[in-house]
């Protein structure tokens, strides 16, 4: 395995708390693909936060060991939250469950953030404990690869989190109304239908 003492030491340190990240993810990528080899460069560009739709992890996860735990963390959080909001609505969730061997932490991360009252601070939540479990992962990973691949999704993490602001979150809330508004069956207050 590739050791990339010198690129690793140039990256500015994350910090949980940031409200912005140090560097963008963009940069942080084409800075990369000057040290690493060909694989390892495939392998950090294949480090997403998210796993596509179809529930398949992305071929990324052949070089990374991290990778293939924190994919399976993601997944079971998003069966979870798919069974939770199915329940909720009363619907079966068959149809938005993935196929996957459950991670418990994963599972315990969606239950505790579907359990708030406040979209926000359920998202925030998400964000701490993927941030705490990327982190638990990248122990004991020096200037290798699995430590880039860290350090991707982290930066990742920062980045989303920072998206997050009261403008977008009532331009959200206003669409989500509208479109409700839109599909209602709406009735005046004489109780005759619009």
């Amino acid at each position: 395995m590739s050791s990339y003492y010198y690129f690793v030491a140039t990256l500015p340190s994350l910090q949980a708390t940031a409200s912005a990240p140090p560097i963008a993810y963009g940069e942080f990528l084409d800075r990369a693909s000057r040290f690493l080899s060909a694989k390892d460069d495939a392998t950090l560009r294949g480090a997403r936060l998210f796993i596509p739709e179809d529930g398949s992890f992305p071929t990324a996860v052949d070089s990374s060991p991290l990778l293939s735990r924190y994919y399976r963390w993601e997944l079971s959080l998003r069966n979870e939250l798919a069974r939770l909001r199915a329940g909720r609505l009363q619907k079966p969730a068959d149809r938005h469950v993935k196929p996957g061997e459950p991670e418990w932490d994963g599972v315990k991360t969606a239950q505790a953030a579907f359990q708030g009252d406040d979209p926000l601070q359920g998202e925030l939540l998400l964000e701490r404990e993927r941030w705490a479990f990327v982190e638990s992962l990248s122990v004991n990973k020096f200037f290798d690869i699995e430590n880039l691949v860290a350090y991707a999704l982290l930066l990742q993490v920062l980045e989303r989190r920072a998206r997050f602001t009261v403008e977008r979150g009532q331009e959200g809330y206003r669409t989500v109304y509208a479109s409700i508004l839109e599909t209602a069956d709406y009735r005046d207050e004489s109780g005759e239908k619009a």
